[in-house]
């Protein structure tokens, strides 16, 4: 099977990229990054890959006018800031909410797959409207919680994953195809790491502005050592007591070269292994289909 053609969006330091090209079954044709220092580090790791500076004025007509006229799957983690409980949580009215300019690229592109990826704050902020814009367009979508201790990582850093599918063009008959596996969960080699969120979840968090997944976010910067994690029979990694939220990257050194620069992109960033997860779900997922229809 060739490879999937990827259109990073805000690529930030090429977190989706890394996970989804260690599969072997992706190829990064576009990054889309303003910030300048991300854009070096993506110079350094992709330097044949073509970069683009705005997503307000990146088009399907310019990226089909510099060569690239396919687009497989779309990736981006959009601007948290508009839905995380660190800030002021202005939702739609952020003049830094940047899905639409995410989701016009999706119309005119037409990718088969779409990720997306946000703070958990998103799942009160926004994320039944984005739900919503995906399956206007011929999209089966499924929301995950995910965390970075999900695949062993000694932090919480919980995010939402979002995993649409273009029902339309024939690839799955129907939304539910899109569950690898197990209906419940996005399997890693070793077994599922997280189940997904029911929509009527979002919901109930909206109406409720509380709930875990909230309540996690909002003891940002708690340390605690004491959790740890077990895997049970069936594969699944259960959690016993806290993780730091956030790792320790050493915000305190000095004679680090590009300090700032460096923590601001890792806090920006995401965990490559999950995207690498979710790649290889979608590789299996079109293998099986691709069988089925033999």
């Amino acid at each position: 099977m060739d490879k999937l053609n990827v259109l990073d969006l805000f690529s930030g330091i090429g977190g989706f990229s890394l996970g989804l090209e260690a599969t072997g079954g992706f190829e990064t044709k576009a990054f889309c990054e303003l910030d300048k220092y991300c854009k070096s580090v993506l110079k350094k790791h992709w330097p044949d890959t073509r970069q683009y500076d705005d997503i307000k004025e990146l088009t399907y007509d310019k990226l089909r006018s510099d060569g690239i006229d396919t687009i497989d799957i779309i990736t981006g983690g959009y601007p948290c800031q508009p839905f995380s409980v660190a800030g002021k949580q202005k939702g739609t009215e952020d003049k830094r909410h940047l899905w639409p300019e995410y989701f016009r690229l999706v119309k005119e592109c037409r990718p088969t797959w779409v990720i997306g990826e946000n703070v958990s704050g998103h799942i009160k902020l926004g994320l039944d409207q984005v739900i919503e814009d995906l399956e206007s367009e011929g999209y089966a979508t499924r929301t995950f919680s995910i965390s970075a201790s999900s695949i062993g990582a000694n932090h919480q850093r919980e995010r939402i994953w979002i995993i649409a599918n273009a029902n339309s063009n024939g690839l799955l008959k129907d939304d539910s195809n899109i569950r690898p596996q197990s209906t419940e969960s996005i399997r890693t080699d070793s077994g599922s790491i997280r189940k997904d969120i029911p929509k009527e979840q979002h919901m109930a968090d909206s109406n409720s502005g509380s709930g875990e997944t909230l309540n996690q976010e909002r003891v940002l910067g708690e340390q605690n050592t004491e959790g740890k994690t077990e895997r049970y029979p069936d594969g699944s990694l259960q959690i016993h007591g806290q993780w730091n939220i956030e790792p320790n990257v050493g915000r305190v050194a000095d004679g680090i070269p590009s300090r700032v620069d460096r923590l601001k992109s890792l806090g920006n960033s995401l965990v490559p292994q999950i995207p690498y997860y979710i790649g290889q779900t979608i590789l299996r997922t079109m293998a099986d289909t691709n069988e089925q229809r033999l």
